[in-house]
C-alpha cells in the first residue's frame, strides 16, 4: 500500500504540483516503509541517507547526514515536525540529536 502511494506522489512530484511540505509528506511515507521492512528504532539521519539519495529526496551525502538534518532543522524552525512523525529529537546545550522511529499503527 505504502509503495503504490509513494508512486501515485512520484507522478506528481514528477509534474512539479508538489509543494516542499507535500515531499517531506513523501519522504515520511518512504521512511516509514524502511523502518518497518528493517524493523530499526532510533536510526540516526546519516543511516537513512543512502535511501532518501537512492528514492531521489537528495542529490548527495555529506557530513554524515547534513542534507537531512537541514530538512529537520527547518522543519522545527517553523514548527512543522508534525510533517514527519517518525523523527524525535533529544535537545542538548548546543545540538539536537535526531532519531527516526516507525510509527505504530
Amino acid at each position: 500500500m505504502v509503495s503504490f502511494i509513494i508512486c501515485c506522489l512520484k507522478v506528481v512530484f514528477k509534474r512539479k504540483l508538489v509543494t516542499q511540505n507535500d515531499e517531506v509528506i513523501m519522504m515520511g511515507y518512504v521512511i516509514q516503509d524502511y523502518l518497518i521492512s528493517e524493523k530499526s528504532h532510533d536510526v540516526k539521519p546519516k543511516n537513512l541517507m543512502p535511501l532518501l539519495i537512492e528514492k531521489g529526496f537528495f542529490n548527495k551525502d555529506h557530513r554524515e547526514g547534513l542534507p537531512l538534518r537541514n530538512v529537520l532543522r527547518e522543519l522545527y524552525d517553523k514548527n512543522l515536525l508534525y510533517l514527519l512523525p517518525q523523527v524525535r529529537f533529544e535537545q542538548k546545550s548546543k545540538n539536537r540529536f535526531w532519531y527516526f522511529n516507525a510509527l505504530q499503527l
